[in-house]
Order: C-alpha cells, then structure tokens, then sequence
C-alpha cells in the first residue's frame, strides 16, 4: 500500500504541475473555447473599467465604444472575483488562468477529503481518488479554463458536499446556495443535498429553506440582469427551449445522440480506460455497496451534474466542459473500482469480465480520435497509448481468475494520467496566430495608416483583445 500511496501522491504533482503548462500563453482561436478565455476576460476588464452607476454590475464588452453589448445570460460572481484577483496580480493571461487554477488545485484536495470521509477505513482510497480527479484530461485541461460554470462553481458543490458529510448541514445548505449564485447549474446542488437530508433523516427543512431562498435570489439575479420584472421569455429559453440541438436531433432519437454524446464526452474528458473503471464502480460496486458513505459521496459529488446533465442535456450536447460537474463522482467511482482491483475485493465473474470489456470496447471506440490537436503524430501516439492501455486491461482482464495483479494496476494508472497529461500539452501546443498576427499588423497599420486587409480567420481574440485598437478587413 505504501508503494501505491507514493505513486499516487508522483501522479497528483504531476498532473497539478501540469495545469501550469501554457499558463502566460496568450489566447488562442480553440484554446479556452466560447466564452473562455476571451469572452471572460473581456467581460471582466468592462466591468473593471465602467463605473458600476452605468454598468449596474451587468457584464458587458466593447466598453471602448460608446454602445456596449450586455450579457444577461449568467451571474457574474465570477467575473467579480476575477475582479478582486486580478486587482491583485494583474490582468494578464496568466492571472486570469491562474484564479481558475487556484480553485482546480483545492478541488482535488476536496475531493480528497470526501473520499476519506466516504470511506475511513480504507487507507488507499482517499489517495486514489484525489490521482483521477487531478489526472482526467478535463481536471487538467480546464483546470485553467475560466467561463462562468467550471472549477469554481465546482468548488462550492464540492465544499457543499463534504460538510454535508460531515453533518454540517447548515454550512452544506450555504454553499449549495454559493454554488448557485456562482453560476445558474450550482443551485442544481441543492437536489442531491436535499435527498441525502431525507435519506440521513436530518436537517430536510433547513435545506429546504435554503433552497427556497435560493430561487428567490436566483428570480432576483434574473431580475437584475434584465433591468425588469419580466424574466418568463428568458425562463421559456433558458429551461424549455435554449436552442442548442437541431430539429433533426430531436425527438426518438435525442435519447441517442444524448447517449453518444456522453460516451464520447467521457471518454475524452476522462480517456477511455478511466472511463471504463467509472462505469465499472458504478456497476459493480455502487448499487451492491453497503457503505452508505460511499454511495452519498458519489450522490453529493456528482449528484449535482447528473441532474443537470437529465434536464439541461441540450447543455451538455455542446457544452463539454459542463461534465466537469459529473467528474468527482466519477473520481470516487473509478478510485473505488481501482482500489477494488488493486486489493481483490472484487471478485471478477465472467459476467462483469463481458460488462467490463463491453465498456472499454465502447469507450474506446467512441474517444474523438484527432477532434484537435497542435501535432497529429503527438495526437496519434497518446491515441495508441490510449488504446494500448484499454487493450491490455482487457486482456489482463481475462487472463485472471479472481483479479489484476497490483503492478498491473498501478503501471496502467501510471500510463493513462501520463498520456493524459501528454495530450492536455498537445492541445496547449496550439500556434500563437491570434496575438502574432495583430502585432504584425499594428506595425503595418502604423507604417501605412490604412486598414489591413488580410485573409486571416476573424476571431473574438483578434477582435476583443489583440487587435482591438486597429482596423482588420477580413476577406476570409
């Protein structure tokens, strides 16, 4: 155990470690996509520059014309504790990712917290969990992702839910209600908490209380942010009809896309082989598990994204960052199945051998091979390792009569949060265009002191940022 416990705490340095790689690089064209990056800082600085008697709080960009755009689709907590952040450390990229990163680092201690809490008696487990939520793909890449839901709203989810592990409900019920006011998705939070109350037999009508203020303010914040009473054909939008999914993905087959969607997200977000052994904890260990600890762990943790992912999917279908709510509770179910595998608790029937394999078959062969990436070899080599590691589970898998072998587990462990370390470097490899272009052709705008015109893309990082203070004539 002390073996593992030491690979464990290698592999968290690592992957912490490696959220820091690209942190001063500018914005790219898909590094920090939507409303990442670009859109948040420049939300941020408008807000920083404009005096709240015209602003009222209200995001809003092109502050440096004299018609700005408002943005009245989600709180701005965010963008006010950047406010306070970067008022500290600066503007610049780095501070910005930086602020993100603070919260993806305590989140993994959270995580880490919860675990232990979920299963005392165990001395890998904590360890375990704490190295996937760390280690997934999505941990380390958005890790330094700033947009209004991600590591941060997450952070009050995650703070929710160990308190209420430990009994504090009133403190549980604060931050479910913090989550919310981080973000719309976070009062979601208040769905698993409420049910854990009915199942411990404590605390129901204080969270319910909590939960009732929470739709006050949130009507409030709505309220505020459209400077009227009137929010129903904001809500008809937002909850009934946001618009994300075609026509053709609806009906009988949204059920299928939404599937797909989720397979591929995970696979991604977390690599296939992860993904398996989540999938797996959940099958084989959830459901038959007698510790109620663990199982409220998983509901509290991951609780809040499952049903979001059930009532918002069109969210999720275009949103992958959104699955960063699911991500600790799948941390705690993959954890679970490793450290099942690690001590061979798990007795490996050939029922869940034919489970487990249709599960790495399907992870693996849904990962969105090539879906971005700076260099195609770099992305062909983490796929084969990818592929590799899934590949030879399985076939350690059968070999085995009762379960893996503790070198085994630990050396694929080892190879996926490398590899997923390896490609979260492949995407952060993106050229420098954006600012290098915009610089050029400042230079040339004030040698000729005519427009540019160029064939280069138009992007909100050209526009918003780098190239604000000259005029560009895109011909693309």
């Amino acid at each position: 155990m002390n073996s593992l416990k030491r690979l464990c705490l290698v592999l968290i340095t690592f992957a912490i470690a490696a959220k820091f790689y690209g942190l001063t690089d500018p914005w790219k064209i898909h590094d920090h996509y939507n409303f990442g990056g670009v859109w948040t800082t420049t939300y941020a600085e408008c807000l920083k520059q404009t005096p709240l008697s015209v602003s009222k709080g209200i995001p809003h960009v092109k502050c440096w014309e004299a018609q700005p755009s408002y943005y009245q689709a989600h709180p701005p907590s965010i963008l006010f504790a950047m406010w306070g952040w970067t008022s500290i450390f600066g503007s610049s990229e780095a501070s910005y990712r930086g602020f993100i990163l603070l919260f993806s680092a305590l989140n993994v201690l959270l995580v880490f917290l919860i675990a232990r809490r979920a299963r005392p008696d165990s001395e890998i487990f904590p360890y375990l969990a704490a190295v996937f939520q760390s280690g997934f793909l999505g941990g380390i890449y958005f890790g330094t992702h700033p947009d209004f839901i991600g590591e941060f709203t997450v952070f009050f989810v995650l703070a929710s839910a160990l308190f209420a592990m430990q009994r504090k409900l009133t403190l549980a019920a604060v931050f479910a209600l913090l989550a919310g006011i981080s973000a719309w998705p976070g009062y979601i939070a208040f769905a698993p908490l409420w049910l854990y109350t009915w199942r411990i037999g404590l605390g129901r009508k204080r969270v319910f209380a909590f939960g009732a203020l929470g739709i006050l303010v949130a009507l409030g914040t709505m309220m505020w942010l459209h400077q009227t009473f009137d929010i129903t054909e904001f809500l008809h939008h937002k909850i009934l009809d946001p618009g994300y999914i075609s026509p053709r993905e609806k009906g009988m087959l949204e059920p299928f896309y939404l599937f797909e969607n989720v397979i591929k997200s995970l696979a991604r977000l977390l690599s296939p082989l992860f993904a398996t052994w989540a999938f797996s904890g959940a099958a084989f260990l959830l459901l038959q598990s007698k510790s109620e600890h663990f199982q409220n762990a998983v509901w509290l943790s991951g609780g809040t994204g499952l049903v979001y992912l059930l009532i918002g999917h069109e969210y999720f279908m275009v949103h992958v960052f959104l699955y960063l709510l699911l991500i600790p509770g799948l941390a705690l179910l993959a954890a679970r199945f490793a450290e099942a595998l690690f001590d061979g608790s798990l007795v490996l029937t050939r029922r869940r051998k034919v489970i487990a394999t249709v599960f790495v078959l399907l992870l693996t062969s849904f990962y969105p091979y090539g879906i971005f990436q700076s260099n195609r070899i770099h992305d062909a080599i983490n796929s084969a390792a990818f592929i590799l590691a899934s590949l030879a589970w399985i076939t350690w898998l059968w070999k085995s009569r009762r379960s893996c072998s503790q070198t085994t587990v630990a050396t694929l462990i080892a190879i996926s949060v490398l590899t997923n370390i390896s490609q979260m470097i492949n995407y952060r490899n993106e050229p420098d265009t954006e600012r290098s272009f915009c610089e050029k052709a400042r230079l040339e705008f004030k040698r000729t002191g005519q427009p540019v015109v160029t064939e280069e893309e138009e992007s909100s990082a050209k526009d918003f940022l780098y190239c604000r203070d000259i005029p560009v004539i895109y011909r693309h």
